[in-house]
């Protein structure tokens, strides 16, 4: 059943009313459109980019090498000089292959 059909069935809505749901609609149209086109606009971070500048937490004391847990993997990470314990955070600074260079939070 069509819209068209409601004032044969004696039923009509206020204009108003239509001005308002029209007025939604467009609002609502014109912002879903905004968050899409900037979401498709933003490149996808891939590779070493997405690593470096991440924060994470050491699994084994990283003296000068350890485990640390970044993004709920185990990587093997390298430090220079500091000596960094099992639970303290650290910042990845750098990557070499599968080792991450990291310094304490």
């Amino acid at each position: 059943m069509g819209l068209w059909l409601l004032p044969q069935i004696d039923f009509q809505l206020p204009l108003w009313v239509i001005l308002l749901a029209e007025a939604v609609l467009l609002v609502s149209s014109v912002y879903f459109y905004h968050v899409g086109t900037v979401t498709l606009d933003q490149k996808p971070r891939t590779g070493s980019e997405t690593i470096i500048g991440s924060s994470a937490v050491v699994v084994e004391s990283v003296n000068p090498k350890g485990m640390i847990r970044l993004d709920g993997e185990l990587w093997e990470a390298v430090t220079s000089g500091v000596s960094i314990p099992r639970g303290g955070e650290v910042v990845v600074v750098g990557r070499d292959k599968m080792r991450l260079w990291v310094k304490p939070k």
